[in-house]
């Protein structure tokens, strides 16, 4: 800290200093006051100034000395405010609050950094293991020689939902980027995940069903195609055994919204288990009692629907059915 540049500070102080000076000569010449009484009064004033200002002076000198010899000693320089004992002045505190703020907030967004790459590690680490199945599966089909194409379909349209969840998944925290809301056709959709699903549809013996699906909601098509993707697929995962399975695309609408169904007859989810299935890597009961899953694919849809402005829920009756609910609203002011 330069002398010069503090004093550069200073200027209005120095400046009314001087004023003061003037003025106590000026009012001494009026009043009649003797010379020296106001030659000692001018050099009261110098003094207190001088001395307030050299005890400023090296007070804040000290302090942003000690700063910069510890920020230029620390590998991890937001760690400062840590450091450095809270100043005497007035500036000095307002400042070092600035910093702690940041320092704060920096914190917290690593923190949030830090655990969003620890989720990631182990949903890719679970992504892994639900991937080698098919690929496994496939691997044993080529050494049998096994020419059985549905079985063989069965397992690459497997491969590719994985493949789907974990780009979506990549992608679900900057989707506003990467979405484009239109007037879409319901029916249209759902077709279109059936015919990509139909193998897996065919392999499991699974009717579909559909009532009042000719509607048209505002949305962004290819991520509604992928929240239906991941619904059927879990309608698929947990069909009920010694019963024919179906799933069921209904759609009601109201004043209000567009409500689109998907219901389907597999084995329920337990009522302890209903309130935590839209939790991250939330698997419950029927992901131990059934093949291994990632718990992540409802996870994505209700995040996609809060950014989408969308509303879904569940409900669901163990051992008896699911029913999957995604609410539009009517508004047409993200219409393109």
């Amino acid at each position: 800290m330069k002398i010069s540049k503090y004093l550069r500070d200073k200027l209005t102080l120095i400046l009314g200093t001087v004023f003061i000076i003037v003025a106590i000569f000026l009012m001494g010449y009026v009043f009649k006051v003797k010379k020296d009484y106001m030659i000692a009064l001018a050099v009261v004033v110098v003094l207190v100034v001088l001395v307030y200002i050299l005890s400023d002076y090296f007070k804040r000198r000290h302090f942003y000395k000690n700063m910069m010899s510890t920020l230029d000693s620390l590998d991890q320089k937001y760690l400062i405010t840590d450091m450095l004992p809270v100043p005497d002045f007035q500036e000095g505190e307002l400042m070092m609050e600035a910093l702690y703020d940041i320092d704060k907030s920096m914190k917290e967004r690593i923190n949030d950094i830090e655990l969003g790459a620890i989720e990631f590690r182990e949903y890719l680490e679970m992504w892994v293991h639900e991937i080698k199945v098919p690929i496994s599966a496939l691997r044993l089909m080529n050494y049998n020689q096994n020419t059985d194409l549905r079985k063989q379909k069965e397992q690459i349209d497997r491969i590719n939902y994985y493949i789907e969840q974990i780009l979506f998944y990549a992608r679900a925290d900057e989707s506003e980027k990467d979405y484009l809301m239109n007037k879409v056709s319901i029916e249209t959709i759902i077709n279109k995940i059936v015919m990509e699903n139909k193998t897996l549809l065919i392999g499991n013996r699974i009717a579909i069903e559909k009532e009042n699906v000719d509607a048209t909601v505002i949305t962004d098509s290819k991520w509604l195609e992928f929240m239906l993707s991941q619904i059927l697929n879990n309608a698929l995962k947990y069909t009920s055994e010694g019963r024919q399975s179906y799933i069921k695309f209904s759609v009601i609408k109201d004043e209000k919204q567009t409500l689109l169904s998907i219901e389907d007859n597999g084995i329920g989810i337990s009522e302890k288990d209903l309130p935590y299935v839209f939790d991250k890597t939330f698997t419950g009961e029927n992901g131990r009692v059934r093949a291994a899953s990632t718990g992540m694919g409802l996870y994505i849809c209700k995040k996609l629907c809060d950014k989408l402005g969308h509303r879904i829920t569940i409900q669901s009756k163990q051992g008896e059915y699911t029913k999957v609910m995604i609410g539009f609203g009517n508004d047409n002011y993200y219409e393109v």
